[in-house]
């Protein structure tokens, strides 16, 4: 039988947290690494005329600005259905759309969303869930669409929902000007040889 109800030794506890962080600040550092690595490889391809690794290049630009403009449209419908139910009360049809815009949310900000706009977040201390556990930390945008209703949102907001809005506008702003960038020096005409 195995017992699950022995209190963990707070040296046990200091210890999960650091494995925790430590994962954490790997995983970062590694999706740093090959972005960089990324645009470093690109750059020498400009330079080399490196065709194949241009093409994948410009391949990858476009596929995140398609994930940018369709995240950015649903990010925008969502903050006005939140700030709409916020000055004019909320009303049953609008509780229905927030669940419509969360499921999109839920399936496809982890996976296709997240690592591309990770590094452009800031984070901030309130950014957190109501879990069954307690609350967790997460990042702005998770904390806009996890709650299962606009009324859980709202009520467990604090004040911070301002800052949240305004913070994700400058991540999107910085990813926006970033993929401007890739897109301006990835179309650098091909040369064949």
């Amino acid at each position: 039988m195995i017992r699950t109800s022995y209190p963990i030794s707070p040296m046990k506890q200091i210890r999960l947290r650091l494995d925790l962080a430590t994962r954490r600040t790997r995983r970062a550092l590694e999706q740093r690494r090959r972005t960089l690595l990324t645009e470093t490889d690109c750059r020498k391809a400009v330079a080399e005329g490196d065709v194949y690794l241009l093409l994948r290049w410009r391949e990858d630009t476009e596929r995140a600005q398609r994930i940018y403009e369709e995240f950015y449209d649903r990010y925008d419908s969502l903050i006005g259905l939140i700030c709409l139910a916020a000055h004019q009360g909320i009303e049953p049809h609008m509780e229905e759309e927030f669940r419509e815009r969360r499921a999109w949310f839920v399936s496809n900000y982890p996976q296709r969303v997240q690592p591309l706009i990770a590094r452009y977040l800031e984070a901030d201390a309130a950014d957190t869930v109501s879990t069954i556990w307690g609350r967790r930390a997460c990042d702005l945008f998770e904390a806009l669409y996890q709650p299962q209703s606009i009324a859980a949102l709202l009520e467990a907001d604090g004040g911070n929902l301002i800052g949240r809005m305004t913070r994700a506008q400058r991540a999107l702003g910085a990813w926006e000007e970033h993929l401007r960038r890739a897109s301006d020096a990835a179309a650098v005409p091909i040369r064949f040889n």
